[in-house]
């Protein structure tokens, strides 16, 4: 752990854990949110804390995560492709107590024809696509009471892979193969795992490919909606949340 998860776990106090059921409430829990700079990740954070959560935020960048404004000893600096970094993430959450919800925002997008797609490129699509998302699993699973949830993004491009985005859709498919494995595991100690597949939403990630230019898609979802749909599945113990449930908002 760095010193910096050391100031969050000391400055905050540890609360008793009330076991959640398959629905929930988001108030008064203990919220892990990975990719919180970005743009779901960022209007995760402002939805969960409107609802009463606890929020750690972790990104990589110190001055976006300032602009969360959130108190003092709730965000963290990491990059959680380094290692140890997701440890470090969850203990830093989990100094308050049990988490109920970790959300994993993170992700990157690359464009290109598979014969152009760099090597360079296809390690980072799956370092960040797939193995944070391992990791950050993998880390928080001891730390989670039953009743809680772990909430990833694998979208639309999962469902249906397509030409000029053939890598980055294996990233995400691989991501959606690891959450239907690990979904029976977590079962086991009743946690759930919640798979989201949103169609394409106007986050600007597009426009911040590691490679290629994006194709002129059709106008995407609205942010803030999809994280209202995705954290709606959460409190009302969804299993799965497939692209057809953000159809209507389109």
């Amino acid at each position: 752990m760095n010193e910096s998860s050391v100031d969050i776990a000391a400055t905050a106090p540890v609360r008793k854990h009330v076991p959640m059921t398959s629905s929930f409430a988001l108030a008064g829990a203990n919220v892990l949110v990975a990719g919180a700079t970005g743009g779901l990740g960022s209007r995760f954070v402002g939805q969960l804390v409107a609802a009463g959560a606890h929020v750690t935020a972790v990104g990589r960048d110190h001055g976006r995560l300032e602009a969360l404004d959130l108190p003092a000893g709730q965000t963290l600096a990491l990059d959680l492709r380094l290692p140890n970094a997701c440890v470090a993430a969850v203990d830093a959450a989990a100094g308050r107590g049990p988490l109920d919800l970790v959300v994993n925002a993170t992700g990157v997008v690359a464009f290109g024809t598979v014969a152009d797609v760099t090597i360079d490129t296809m390690e980072e699509l799956f370092l960040t696509n797939v193995f944070v998302p391992i990791m950050l699993s993998q880390s928080a699973l001891p730390h989670m009471a039953p009743g809680s949830a772990i909430v990833n993004i694998s979208g639309v491009i999962a469902e249906q892979n397509l030409p000029g985005m053939a890598t980055y859709g294996a990233s995400k498919a691989a991501l959606r193969s690891f959450q239907e494995g690990f979904a029976r595991e977590a079962r086991r100690q009743k946690v759930r795992v919640l798979d989201t597949r949103p169609p394409h939403t106007e986050t600007g990630l597009a426009s911040r490919a590691i490679q290629g230019t994006a194709p002129n898609f059709a106008r995407g979802l609205d942010p803030d909606t999809v994280v209202s749909i995705i954290l709606q599945a959460v409190t009302d113990g969804a299993k799965d949340l497939g692209s057809a449930a953000f159809a209507s908002d389109r």
